[in-house]
């Protein structure tokens, strides 16, 4: 089948009615399945529940609520059960609609099971939708939409599983969990700067995360206890923000980050005692090994100094 050319500004594909580079022109796979005259969602998201079931029957995939929801449990994407099922079954779909049961599955899953428990295709749309909320300079829209999805991923944590490595193979091929738990961690400061409410979200998140994954690698699990010295001092709570820092630092004493990190909050925000902030990072390098870690610091007693000489 010849590929139709399509250009920026043509109508897009979808039948959005809007311009191709303001809809799907980051979104290939979906034009892809336009283009090509592929089953696509939209379709089959318009039939009724009924009808979507008496086509699986029709296939040869028998259908029940029960066991559908059991299957959804143990699942962790649509294309995963319905490949499943042409396995089991003798499945007659040819053509345009071997693509059915995994839409079908989509489908049916979003509307039939508890609204936490999603498919991995329903959360990869919703990180795609934040990353847009984001590259919009929206960044408490898109912290919102990436915190339903990371909702959704925590729903599917298992005891046991303590840190991101069986959820990250879960999902591969549609995303990382740990790019968008690393993500969201810090686009909740950059929302925080526009609504104060995201420095206490930011907070909750990292707490949830570190009781969830209390054996993640030392580089995430010392950026989110970062995260939370930090936003501590962006609420006022200096109090706290030292205590966390003071934590920090004894646990992790060979990283120049947790005095970094922790002389910043007297340097930039609480900006009233410079000379507390000059000790953290004349500690900090002393511990510093990286160029980057070693720069980091020469970079900030320059400028302080700067900043207590005039």
């Amino acid at each position: 089948m010849k590929k139709r050319k399509i250009g920026r500004n043509d109508p897009c594909p979808c039948g959005s009615g809007k311009k191709f580079k303001k809809c799907c022109i980051d979104n290939p796979e979906r034009v892809a399945r336009y283009v090509y005259g592929l089953l696509t969602y939209e379709e089959v998201d318009e039939m009724s529940t009924g009808d979507i079931v008496r086509r699986l029957e029709g296939m040869g995939i028998p259908f029940d609520e029960d066991v559908f929801s059991e299957d959804i449990e143990q699942h962790y994407s649509a294309w995963g059960l319905s490949e499943d099922w042409f396995k089991i079954f003798d499945v007659t779909a040819k053509g345009r609609e071997e693509d059915f049961p995994w839409l079908a599955a989509w489908i049916l899953w979003e509307r039939l099971a508890p609204s936490e428990n999603m498919p991995a295709e329903r959360i990869g749309g919703l990180i795609d939708e934040g990353i847009q909320h984001i590259s919009d300079e929206d960044s408490p829209k898109g912290c919102d939409i990436w915190l339903k999805a990371w909702e959704a991923i925590n729903y599917r944590h298992q005891p046991g599983c303590e840190n991101l490595s069986h959820l990250d193979e879960q999902y591969k091929g549609l995303f990382f969990v740990s790019n968008l738990c690393q993500d969201l961690e810090i686009e909740l400061r950059n929302a925080g700067l526009k609504d104060s409410a995201y420095f206490k979200k930011r907070i909750d998140y990292c707490r949830e995360f570190l009781n969830l994954f209390p054996d993640e690698n030392d580089l995430i699990t010392h950026n989110m206890r970062r995260a939370i010295a930090e936003s501590y001092a962006d609420l006022g709570d200096y109090e706290q923000a030292d205590l966390e820092s003071e934590k920090l630092a004894k646990d992790y004493p060979d990283n120049p980050w947790s005095y970094i990190a922790w002389g910043d909050i007297y340097y930039f925000v609480k900006k009233d005692d410079y000379d507390r902030a000059r000790e953290l990072y004349m500690k900090a390098l002393a511990v510093a090994e990286d160029e980057y870690d070693i720069m980091a610091v020469q970079e900030r007693l320059e400028d302080l100094e700067d900043v207590i000489r005039s």
